[in-house]
């Protein structure tokens, strides 16, 4: 969700829009003024038309917004804090800071959100039929609005894991089997699955002459695939990373240079030869800069002879650290965010570690390795309510 930008707070949640909203709003707004609204109504002019199906394109996402409050509602009433809301192409997303600490949590949290846009539909498709005869196009808005609450409560209460629906299978297989871990393994697979059923059914559209139709059911099939993985991926680094600190998955014996060693040195025997992306810069044990892959790209190969370490090196002053007592589970968050391979680990003032995020990631492997199957952990948050 990077590079969403931030439109206003309600009941202290930042409401954050991503582009991608602006394309499927500016999409929803001509189909439904220039094919849906004409279709139905004959007697229009082109500005009624155009005023009507903005406004409904508008009024879809400020239901979609309701739906996401719903869930954030519900979550910070159970003591969860949701930090920021944010809404894109494929509707909205409700940050939580961390996950349910029960299954009962995450049923009541995942049911909010398609319980409300039930009621949503409910309520629309009844101002629908009072606006009847009296002013058309406040019917057609209603009761789109309706039919698409509708729609959006039946597709959010499919299986199809992270959908709201899929959050509902989890919070009853981690109930049964005593394993949220467990229960988000079971959930990821039957997303996949419902991922993967949806590009196939894309597909089979596309054959029988649904272009649009069929791109859009793979491309969100495509969409709820990848989030299946990354949400079983999430959960599997979140469980064993939670445990650690910044200082027990760094690297002490980080390798450094002194500023005047030319980049040729630093790519043949240490880059090259040892595999590190990162080297740090100093002098008589003072730490000066660190020098990436990144910042020896920036240097024709056939000056790199000749070019000194501290020419082309980040500064100190401008490299971002992390505390050594820092929770490492936001050091690889931290390294995600910013498109960054590794990170030095601060003490005192003083750097005492490397962490790259292979590494992390190996720990991650290696602890899945060592771990029995199944776990008996009844909570993604030890020690949480």
């Amino acid at each position: 969700m990077g590079s969403a930008f931030k439109v206003g707070r309600v009941f202290g949640i930042v409401i954050e829009i991503h582009p991608s909203w602006l394309l499927i709003l500016a999409f929803l707004s001509w189909s439904l003024s220039d094919g849906l609204f004409p279709s139905q109504y004959k007697s229009w002019s082109t500005a009624a038309y155009w005023a009507t199906g903005i406004t409904a394109a508008v009024l879809l996402f400020v239901t979609v917004l309701i739906h996401e409050l719903a869930h954030a509602l519900v979550a910070k009433h159970r003591g969860l804090d949701v930090p920021r809301i944010t809404l894109f192409i494929f509707g909205g997303v409700s940050h939580l800071e961390r996950q349910p600490s029960s299954a009962g949590e995450e049923f009541q949290i995942a049911a909010a959100g398609p319980a409300t846009s039930l009621v949503i539909s409910a309520l629309t498709g009844i101002a629908g039929l009072l606006a009847r005869g009296m002013l058309e196009q406040i019917e057609a808005i209603c009761f789109y609005l309706a039919f698409v609450n509708l729609a959006l409560a039946v597709f959010n209460i499919l299986p199809g894991f992270p959908l709201d629906g899929g959050r509902v299978l989890r919070s009853i297989a981690w109930k049964r089997t005593g394993s949220f871990r467990k229960a988000t393994r079971i959930a990821s697979s039957v997303g996949e699955m419902f991922g993967y059923g949806l590009i196939i059914a894309g597909f089979v559209v596309l054959l029988t002459g649904g272009l649009l139709d069929g791109l859009w059911l793979a491309f969100i099939g495509w969409f709820l695939l990848g989030a299946a993985r990354n949400e079983a991926a999430g959960t599997q680094l979140e469980g064993v990373l939670s445990r650690l600190s910044a200082r027990q998955v760094m690297r002490e014996d980080f390798r450094s240079v002194t500023p005047g060693t030319p980049l040729q040195e630093i790519v043949d025997d240490l880059m090259v030869g040892h595999g590190e992306r990162a080297v740090i810069v100093a002098n008589d044990g003072g730490v000066l800069g660190i020098i990436t892959v990144n910042d020896i790209r920036t240097v024709p190969r056939e000056q790199w002879p000749n070019v000194p370490a501290q020419r082309v090196m980040t500064p100190r002053e401008n490299v971002l650290t992390v505390d050594a007592d820092r929770p490492a589970v936001e050091v690889l968050m931290l390294l995600g965010e910013k498109g960054l391979n590794q990170v030095p680990v601060i003490e005192d003032g003083r750097m005492v570690g490397l962490i790259t995020r292979r590494e992390i990631l190996e720990r991650v492997q290696l602890a899945e390795t060592l771990r029995p199957d199944g776990g008996t952990e009844d909570s993604p948050n030890p020690g949480g309510g």
